[in-house]
C-alpha cells in the first residue's frame, strides 16, 4: 500500500475545484501521494481529467458508502 503524504476530505456538491487540488498537492513531495475523499458528484469525472491535465497519476479510485469516493493521486512533477 502506498504511503499517503496528505489527505483531504471535501464535502458538498460545489464541484471540487482545480485550485483546491493544486494547493493540496503542492504540500506533497514528488513521488508522494495525495488522498482525496469527497462526496462531490463532479469529482468522478473532474479528478481524472485534472490528473491528466497536470500530468499527475490517478493510482486508485474507490467508491465508498454514502456517496463518498476516494481518489489516490501520485504526484509525478
Amino acid at each position: 500500500m502506498e504511503v499517503v503524504k496528505k489527505s483531504i476530505k471535501i464535502s458538498g456538491s460545489h464541484c471540487l475545484g482545480p485550485v483546491e487540488l493544486r494547493k493540496a498537492i503542492a504540500d506533497v513531495p514528488v513521488g508522494g501521494y495525495l488522498e482525496v475523499i469527497t462526496n462531490d458528484p463532479c469529482a468522478k469525472e473532474d479528478i481524472p481529467v485534472w490528473c491528466k491535465f497536470t500530468k499527475n497519476e490517478l493510482v486508485e479510485y474507490t467508491e465508498l458508502e454514502g456517496g463518498w469516493m476516494r481518489f489516490l493521486i501520485k504526484r509525478t512533477r
